[in-house]
């Protein structure tokens, strides 16, 4: 049983992926093939003693999924719920299929290849299947395109929300930047590729973004641009990045100040439209703190228990243009404190990670551009999350679990697994120069004789 076992659970990823599709398809009988995931889960607990690949995120994703089934209980239509539980449910499900994935030797690299090509995938999919305002217009011809008459399967109204688009492109662009940076350190033959794929993706995304006209999009993607560099720079050039920083920001708050009794926000709801949306949604979580509405039951429960003013009743409000609201009114509080945990472990695992990097020179090493793009693509998710959101089981969410997945995996890789990094030990005299000055001269750590410490949760960890 246990080498059947094992054998299944080789395909696990694979298979998980083959199920993204369902997340398309109406809440029907096509959602009882994400009985798979506990299936994988069963035999994983027979063939290893452990349900699932232990990670740092299992407490917060534990109280996730125990909200999850509390929402199920609530909820007052199981067809509008029921797509975006789904969607919570594989997302889990790829978090830690990525965790084993990596982990069986097999690289962090074909994970990441496939979320900046389905990054990618949904901007071509958004230039087709949107509707473009002016001065974007002529995009609109691209429509016939499409294969589909009734437009892109699975979007409202077969039309790709723009801003939805937004919140993809601020996840993948900074990732695109730092595997950029990555490949321009190497000394390989797959440098010239990796660089000939990237840069046309990347300027592709770009002009995307731009199009969405979506200023928070914007905003979001430049300041993770800006960490991504940053983990480059030396420390003079990033006090002269963040004084920068400062400066502009402060001259956009000011734009912005004599600018509020306009749209700042770039889209038909606004900043007036949100703030009325953000007060409903307050009032939701006030009514119900411990359950939440139910996941996805906001968008028809705010015309019926609290109506707004400015937004007709035949809007259709998909969330409450916050995550953080949105994750509230879905799962309560409680789920709420899961959501946060998750972003906060994941800010923790990039930091650990990054110490470690520069701690043992490894600042050229293909790990450090990706862990300098997760880190720009999870804050660019979370500005972005501020003014809009892409709701945790909504159907682009795939990607966002995925970066969850890649950053506990580069962490393992870092700090846990003992690889070697030894061919990226050179560093520039600026990267010299940040080192403390205490730290004592010899060949990197990774050329010296260590012995493989053993931690309390008897993983082995090599000691520095």
């Amino acid at each position: 049983m246990r080498n059947f076992a094992q054998i299944v659970l080789r395909w696990e990823w694979l298979a998980l992926l083959l199920l993204i599709p369902v997340t398309l398809l109406p809440f029907g009988r096509w959602s009882a093939l994400l009985a798979v995931v506990p299936l994988f889960w069963l035999l994983r607990r027979a063939s290893t003693g452990r349900w699932v690949t232990p990670t740092p995120y299992d407490l917060a994703i534990g109280l996730l999924l125990a909200m999850l089934a509390v929402s199920l209980t609530v909820t007052s239509d199981l067809a509008l719920s029921g797509p975006k539980m789904i969607g919570i449910l594989l997302g889990v499900a790829l978090l830690y299929g990525t965790a084993a994935y990596t982990r069986q030797r097999r690289g962090l690299w074909p994970v990441v290849v496939f979320v900046l090509l389905m990054g990618t995938l949904m901007a071509v999919v958004g230039l087709v299947g949107g509707e473009w305002l002016p001065p974007f217009a002529f995009l609109n011809g691209a429509r016939a395109l499409l294969p589909w008459p009734g437009g892109v399967p699975g979007a409202v109204g077969g039309v790709v929300n723009a801003n939805e688009l937004a919140g993809v492109l601020s996840w993948t662009l900074p990732l695109m930047f730092g595997c950029l940076l990555a490949a321009l350190q190497r000394r390989t033959r797959g440098r010239v590729v990796a660089v000939a794929l990237l840069v046309p993706a990347m300027l592709f995304s770009s002009f995307m973004l731009v199009a969405t006209l979506s200023r928070g999009g914007l905003l979001a993607v430049a300041l993770g641009l800006v960490l991504v560099a940053a983990c480059y720079l030396s420390s003079r050039w990033r006090l002269v990045l963040v004084i920068g920083l400062a400066v502009g920001l402060v001259v956009l708050a000011a734009y912005t100040g004599n600018r509020l009794d306009q749209n700042i926000v770039g889209d038909a709801v606004g900043l007036t439209g949100r703030l009325e949306i953000w007060s409903r949604a307050l009032l939701g979580i006030a009514d119900f703190p411990l359950t939440g509405l139910g996941v996805n039951a906001f968008r028809r429960a705010v015309h019926v228990l609290y109506p707004l003013y400015g937004i007709p009743a035949d809007v259709d409000l998909g969330h409450a243009h916050n995550h953080l609201l949105q994750t509230a009114l879905d799962l309560g509080l409680p789920g709420l404190v899961a959501y946060l945990a998750l972003w906060w472990i994941s800010a923790g695992l990039l930091w650990t990670t990054y110490r470690r990097l520069r701690r043992r020179h490894a600042t050229r090493h293909p790990y450090f551009g990706l862990m300098a793009g997760l880190a720009g693509a999870l804050l660019a998710g979370w500005l972005f999350g501020i003014v809009d959101a892409v709701a945790l089981g909504a159907r682009p969410a795939f990607l966002w679990w995925l970066l969850l997945g890649l950053t506990a995996a580069v962490h393992y890789a870092v700090v846990y697994s003992g690889e070697s990094l030894r061919h990226s030990h050179r560093r520039s005299r600026s990267q010299a120069a940040d080192l403390p000055a205490t730290e004592p001269a010899g060949p990197p750590a990774e050329h010296q004789q260590r012995q493989p410490v053993v931690a309390r949760d008897g993983i082995p960890r090599l000691g520095d």
